[in-house]
Formats: C-alpha cells, structure tokens, sequence
C-alpha cells in the first residue's frame, strides 16, 4: 500500500496541477474574449490618408465622399460578434461616423479628384 501511495501522490499532484493551469488559462481567455471587439486593420500605401473616395457597390449603390480607414479582424475561434460582421471594410464619413461594408459587396473604389471635392 505504501508503493501506491508513493505513485498515486506525485500523479495526483502533477494532475491536479494541471487542471488548475486550464482553468486559469481559460478564464484569462474568457476575460480578454469580452473586453476586445473588433480591431481595424490599416493598410499603408492603399489609399493615402484622408483622401476622399467613392465605394460602388455591387447592387448599384454608391457611398460617395468617404475615408478608406481599414479591415476589421477578428482572431480566429469563437468570438463575440457574428462571423459575417468579421472580415468588412471600414470607411468614415466627413462627419467622423463609421461605415462597414462587406468586402465581397464592393465592386470598385475610386478616389475622387482634388477639384471635385470642393
């Protein structure tokens, strides 16, 4: 019996240490899940910062004098928000609002001339 209680022991400890480290790792993990939206993904180089731009869409729509601001991203696995509101493209308005569109909706961006924004 002593034998037993000399293997059981370290075992028992190693496991028992074990479940503790999961379940702090996943409540950490739950704590950041809830904290965290959605981030916006800024590409250099893509559309130069502040310039104007027109989004035609593929229905036909138009949403004319926006700013290029990013991607949203959201990591892998389960999150909060639904998985259609992940991969879209961010523009703002002239009056600071936000605009998400599905990328898979964009037929063409076009930025608009310097003359025409006046």
């Amino acid at each position: 019996m002593e034998t037993f209680y000399a293997v059981l022991g370290p075992v028992a400890a190693l496991c028992i240490g074990i479940m503790t480290l999961t379940l702090f790792f996943n409540a950490i993990s739950y704590f950041k899940k809830a904290r965290r939206g959605f981030e916006v993904i800024k590409l250099k180089g893509f559309i130069k910062d502040g310039k104007l731009i027109n989004v035609h869409l593929a229905e036909g729509k138009s949403v004319l004098g926006v700013k290029f601001v990013g991607f949203t991203d959201q990591p892998a696995g389960k999150s909060g928000i639904p998985y259609k509101l992940t991969h879209m493209v961010v523009f703002e308005t002239t009056k600071g609002a936000r605009v998400l569109i599905n990328a898979d909706a964009i037929r063409m961006i076009e930025e608009v001339e310097e003359s025409a924004s006046l």
